[in-house]
């Protein structure tokens, strides 16, 4: 079978129909094998602009669109985000006509009147496929989500992210707390329980934790943060008759290492030395 696009456009997602008819279901699944899902139609805009792209046909069959119910008195639902929108003069003259057979919708694409209006069919017919392939992934927008309209790709950012990729720390953002701020290091302010971070480079760095260093058998173990992000520090104190060994303390690299060996407590020995000793 062959597969025709439709590349009106390169941003934003892209329609594509088949050269063969088939029954809706079908119709569906070849649209989800080949692309993302077959068509949603979110306005008027996007209805017009569709059916100026696909072939024009003098008769049936036409092209089968993501919108269907189940049963005679059910709601219309699109497929995909289960919306209900219907434009105020979607369907041609007299339809849809509620046959309890007809739960599936075609578009028609012939000149005239009721070129781009909706039809109710039967989801046995054989009609062509209408898909649509998104261009959205989860790789598009760093910190933010991805948004698709015709012929547009935007990510809308996450708070104190910018970029045409949500890929950008701002220089100055109010954060949740001390460890927003280690996270991307940044140094944290505060004033009058408010905090904001000033960070050092601008780009994020991934959210990484240390290992939890294991407790001590004869000292005390405080850590700056309970999750151990990066630049969180712990800072060892050795109980009485105790010394401490390695370093005081250790602080999180943004490789997920602490920055020295294990801190531990050693105990000390009294040496005792007699009068008679020879030194």
């Amino acid at each position: 079978m062959w597969i025709c696009s439709l590349t009106g456009f390169t941003l934003g997602w892209t329609y594509h129909y088949s050269n063969e008819t088939m029954k809706w279901a079908e119709a569906r699944k070849w649209c989800q094998t080949n692309f993302s899902d077959m068509v949603v139609i979110q306005n008027q805009l996007e209805n017009d602009y569709l059916v100026d792209l696909l072939p024009p046909r003098n008769s049936s069959p036409y092209f089968w669109i993501g919108i269907s119910k189940t049963y005679a008195n059910e709601t219309w639902r699109w497929i995909g985000n289960n919306s209900t929108w219907m434009g105020n003069e979607s369907w041609a003259e007299n339809e849809p006509n509620n046959n309890s057979t007809e739960f599936c919708v075609e578009i028609y694409t012939r000149p005239g009147p009721s070129r781009g209006k909706w039809n109710d069919a039967k989801c046995g017919a054989d009609k062509y496929a209408t898909c649509y392939k998104a261009q959205c992934t989860d790789s598009t927008c760093d910190r933010g989500r991805c948004h698709e309209i015709i012929n547009n790709v935007t990510c809308l950012c996450e708070p104190g992210f910018v970029g045409n990729r949500c890929q950008t720390v701002n220089e100055w953002w109010w954060s949740e707390g001390r460890e927003a701020c280690f996270t991307y290091k940044c140094k944290c302010f505060s004033l009058c329980h408010l905090s904001w971070c000033a960070c050092i480079d601008v780009l994020p760095v991934a959210a990484v934790e240390c290992a939890p260093v294991p407790d001590l058998d004869h000292g005390n173990l405080k850590c700056s943060s309970m999750n151990l992000t990066v630049n969180s520090t712990c800072r060892v104190t050795c109980s009485f008759g105790f010394f401490t060994i390695a370093s005081e303390h250790v602080t999180c690299h943004t490789s997920g290492l602490w920055s020295g060996p294990r801190p531990n407590c050693a105990k000390r020995w009294a040496i005792k030395i007699s009068k008679n000793s020879i030194l």
